[in-house]
This record gives structure tokens, C-alpha cells and sequence, in this order.
């Protein structure tokens, strides 16, 4: 009975020592100050160039140094179809006839109703003789002394023109007595016409080329 027992705490205390021997782990070894501390190798790594067993390698397409430009199509210009065009209607255009002028007479034609007049003058008379050579003179920048009295004549002029119209005005249809005095320069006559209480004034309209002889 005490073998047995004795046996039993054998048995017991080697399975103890077998289970602590099992699950110690020994302590890793302290390296000594001043020593390197040992590394291990890095793990091997695949070469990239190096070819995969069994994948196929794809197969490089090598271009040309100078590609040639491939022309580009030019645009197609469709035209455009335009209305047809309408010939513009004939205008007719009026005929315009020239019109003829009529020369100015040399010698202006008497006034109505002139009745000539002969030297000696009246004071009133002479004073508008002497202010239509007045004017002259000083138109002609001349002396009043070198201009000759052709005629004096007692005239009615028929309207407020006086003898003497101009383009586009209107006159009085009076009768008005008044003085026609005709003056000459050299071979130029200047016809001076007063009325109605006006001053003697040039009438350039009817001014003669030539004086008569």
C-alpha cells in the first residue's frame, strides 16, 4: 500500500516537471552595452524584370521616328441657293427742255410815259442829278466831274419797281412819277431811276454795253 502511494506522488511530481519544462520559455540572451544589436536579413523580394512563369510578356509596338501627318479632309461648302434676282422697273424719266434765255438789250427800252427833258434844270432836278453822280463817282472811284449827263427824262414808272425789277419781289401796281437820269463813263452808259421821294439808284439790269454816239 505505501508503494503504491509512494509510486502515485512519483508519477505526479514528473507529469509537474514535464508540463513546466514544456511551457517555460528561456529568456532571450541581454546583449552586452556597446555591441550591435544583431538584424535579420531583409526577406527576399521578387525582381520585377523578371519573368512570371507562365503569364505572357505583352509585345511592345515601336512607332515611327517621324509619323507622317495624316491630311485632314477640307470642309465640304455646301451653296447656299440665293432667290432669283428681280430686274428693278423701268422709271421713266420726263424730258426736261432747256430754256432759253433772252439776251439783255444793249439800249434799255424808254420807260412809260418818258418825256425828255432839256437844260436848264429845275433846283430839284439838278439835285438828283448831282447825287446819281455822286454815287457813280464812288463806285467807279472817280472824279463826279468826268461823268456826262446823256439825258434827263420826266418818266410814270407803271408799278412800285420803278422801272427796275428784281427776281422774286412783288411791287405795288401804281403809277409813280419819277425821273429816269442816264449817265456815261468813257463808251458805258448807267441808267439811274428815282420816284415816289426816293434818292436817283443804279439799275444795273438795264445797263447798256455801249453808249449811242
Amino acid at each position: 500500500m505505501r508503494t503504491l502511494l509512494l509510486m502515485a506522488i512519483v508519477a505526479l511530481f514528473l507529469f509537474t516537471a514535464c508540463g513546466t519544462a514544456t511551457t517555460s520559455v528561456p529568456a532571450q540572451p541581454t546583449a552586452p552595452p556597446n555591441q550591435p544589436v544583431p538584424t535579420q536579413p531583409p526577406a527576399a523580394t521578387r525582381d520585377l524584370a523578371a519573368p512570371v512563369p507562365g503569364v505572357a510578356e505583352p509585345t511592345a509596338t515601336q512607332l515611327p521616328d517621324n509619323p507622317a501627318a495624316q491630311p485632314v479632309p477640307a470642309p465640304t461648302e455646301t451653296a447656299a441657293s440665293l432667290p432669283p434676282t428681280v430686274a428693278p422697273a423701268a422709271t421713266l424719266v420726263p424730258t426736261v427742255m432747256p430754256i432759253k434765255e433772252s439776251p439783255m438789250p444793249i439800249q434799255p427800252a424808254p420807260p412809260f410815259n418818258a418825256q425828255p427833258l432839256q437844260p436848264p434844270y429845275s433846283p430839284t432836278i439838278e439835285q438828283q442829278i448831282a447825287a446819281a453822280k455822286q454815287d457813280l463817282a464812288q463806285r467807279l472811284r472817280i472824279d463826279a466831274a468826268t461823268i456826262e449827263v446823256v439825258s434827263v427824262e420826266a418818266v410814270t414808272w407803271p408799278d412800285g419797281s420803278l422801272g427796275c425789277p428784281r427776281p422774286g419781289m412783288a411791287y405795288t401796281q401804281v403809277l409813280i412819277d419819277g425821273l429816269r437820269i442816264l449817265l456815261r463813263v468813257g463808251d458805258q452808259l448807267y441808267p439811274y431811276h428815282s420816284g415816289n421821294n426816293q434818292p436817283p439808284f443804279l439799275c444795273e439790269s438795264q445797263m447798256g454795253s455801249r453808249a449811242q454816239p
